[in-house]
């Protein structure tokens, strides 16, 4: 356990504010790392094939990624970190209690550990498997595409801390929520034209083309 707290003690972390911070700080600091999530997940992943982007859509709601970008995982690897973690430790197989000081360190420690493994796994798993296609066959370019995508799930876990230490609320949270509300807006409101389609391909453009084609 000795070695366990050693590794935790020597992983970088985003410091606790010293002094209170006040509604309209914390406020800003959200509004920082939801505009920075956002640019990050328009960040395309170097040497990704084009025809990527179109399987899995329905995952980036859900994991509040953006496929095919660096926020490919999204919270993907915090999410399953936590969870393992937390049935490790409710079933006693792990016996800390979270209610001391001392057991919560070692459950955020051991939790950013499994982050950073899971992210590594999940990035190996997605190129390896298919669900991000490299563009050529080098092995340079499937290790530099598993090599973005977990350096994007890093990028998201302390985002995440920082949105909980200096922001409002929880990261996981506040970026499922940007990955919905981005969805719905360009699913209502994207005016481009699809190749092989007449209409473009957001709901309130179809409408008001359809209108225009009825007058």
């Amino acid at each position: 356990m000795a070695f366990l707290d050693r590794i935790i003690s020597k992983l970088p972390s985003i410091e606790e504010p010293k002094v209170h911070i006040n509604f309209k700080t914390r406020l800003k600091w959200t509004g920082i790392l939801l505009l920075l999530f956002l640019a990050l997940s328009q960040i395309t992943l170097y040497g990704i094939s084009p025809a990527t982007k179109q399987q899995f859509q329905f995952f980036e709601i859900i994991l509040g990624s953006s496929i095919g970008s660096l926020m490919t995982l999204g919270i993907g690897p915090i999410v399953t970190a936590s969870i393992i973690l937390q049935l490790l430790v409710g079933s006693k197989i792990i016996p800390w209690n979270l209610r001391d000081p001392e057991g919560r360190r070692k459950f955020q420690g051991v939790q950013k550990l499994l982050v950073i493994f899971f992210a590594i796994f999940e990035a190996f798993a997605f190129v390896a498997f298919g669900a991000i296609q490299p563009a050529s066959p080098d092995a340079g370019v499937f290790i530099f595409l598993i090599v973005q995508l977990a350096f994007g799930a890093l990028l998201v876990l302390f985002m995440d801390e920082v949105v909980s230490k200096w922001g409002i609320g929880s990261g996981v949270s506040l970026f499922i929520a940007a990955g919905v509300t981005r969805q719905i807006f360009i699913r209502a409101f994207n005016p481009i034209t699809p190749a092989g389609s007449t209409v473009p391909a957001g709901l309130i453009p179809q409408f008001i083309s359809l209108i225009g084609i009825g007058e």
